[in-house]
């Protein structure tokens, strides 16, 4: 059926021209524009591009005009030959490097926004979640450095938003914090778990408030957050991401509570200020790269509960002396571990 609708609206555009008409035109405001239907069947009524999902509905696509665009009003729906779409969606990558966007509109028409639609919209300083949407995809905003503020409808059933910070409906669930955030960030108590990259690339943020019932934080959540100079790790934690924290330039010090039992792979590679840490006897394993580039460490102890520590952990950690509270033959090294560390020295 829709196959046969798209064939038809092309064979009437190589007759014809047909009229489109955005939201603004059902309203009288006539701005009459051509219809362009390409190969695939995708359909592009001015400014924007649509892919048409069934009978009814639309999909905002990606298309590279978009390049050029400074401001955009989403229509909520469009009018091609006489048949009307709800647009309903916004597409993967759909706005995806648009950085001269300062401004769009998202309709209530839209229930589902993308993974990557927005990001590297570098001009973006503020976006409106409606009320509608109910699905948003991974990194949707992600590198939109002068985005301050995700701003939900208090009407919206699935997600929320408290000081321009994006959560889930009853805040649990850290999702993303604009990237043009600036100074301290304090997160709520009723908070469970930091989505993975929900902090990437904050590169204003310089102290962050970990609350006390925070259990999980995913992969890259804090990674490039070069301003970051210090960060809590609550005794509730009990599983944080690889990278989490790679290329914290400014992060000085860190003390990890009693209940971690992994320090993941790269989890504080590249942290050059890092000059102290403490490892509890919680943690059983250090991951590939967890320390590595960490040039500002002189000193660390590893307790006896470790039992593996991967390649390159303490990799080019040249200022950095290592006790090991574990005999040599208790504990699995992997190759290059230690390479460049000042010295070594296991504990009987």
């Amino acid at each position: 059926m829709l196959k046969k609708l798209l064939v038809s609206l092309l064979s009437t555009l190589l007759c014809i021209s047909v009229v489109a008409e955005t939201e603004s035109q059902l309203n009288g405001n006539q701005n009459e524009t051509d219809v362009k239907i390409d190969e695939k069947g995708d359909v592009f009524v001015a400014p924007l591009k649509y892919h048409i999902t069934s009978d009814s509905t639309a999909e905002v696509i990606k298309d590279g005009s978009y390049k050029k665009l400074e401001s955009v009003v989403i229509p909520s729906e469009i009018r091609i030959g006489g048949h009307v779409y709800s647009v309903t969606s916004i597409g993967d990558y759909a706005f995806g490097w648009c950085d001269r966007l300062t401004h769009i509109e998202i309709p209530s028409s839209v229930t589902s926004i993308g993974k990557e639609s927005f990001s590297f919209c570098s001009g973006l300083t503020s976006i409106e979640i409606p009320s509608s949407v109910t699905s948003i995809g991974n990194k949707a905003f992600s590198f939109c450095s002068g985005l301050t503020s995700i701003n939900v409808s208090n009407d919206n059933p699935y997600y929320s938003s408290d000081e321009g910070i994006l959560y889930d409906k009853n805040k649990t669930v850290l999702i993303c914090a604009p990237k043009g955030k600036k100074g301290e960030i304090k997160i709520p108590s009723g908070v469970t778990r930091i989505e993975g990259s929900a902090f990437r690339y904050c590169r204003y943020v310089k102290n962050i408030m970990i609350s006390s019932n925070v259990t999980s934080i995913g992969e890259w959540a804090f990674s490039g957050c070069f301003s970051l100079t210090s960060v809590n790790i609550p005794s509730s934690l009990t599983s944080i991401g690889k990278c989490a924290f790679m290329w914290c330039t400014s992060l000085t010090s860190v003390e990890i509570s009693f209940g971690l039992t992994s320090i993941r792979e790269s989890v504080f590679n590249g942290c050059s200020s890092l000059t102290s840490i403490s490892i509890p006897s919680s943690v059983i394993s250090i991951g590939d790269g967890a320390f590595s580039d960490c040039k500002a460490l002189t000193s660390i102890n590893i307790p006896s509960s470790v039992t593996s520590i991967g390649k390159k952990a303490f990799y080019g950690c040249e200022n950095l002396e290592i006790v090991i509270d574990n005999s040599k033959e208790n504990v699995i090294v992997e190759e290059n571990t230690f390479e460049d560390c000042k010295s070594v020295k296991f504990l009987k």
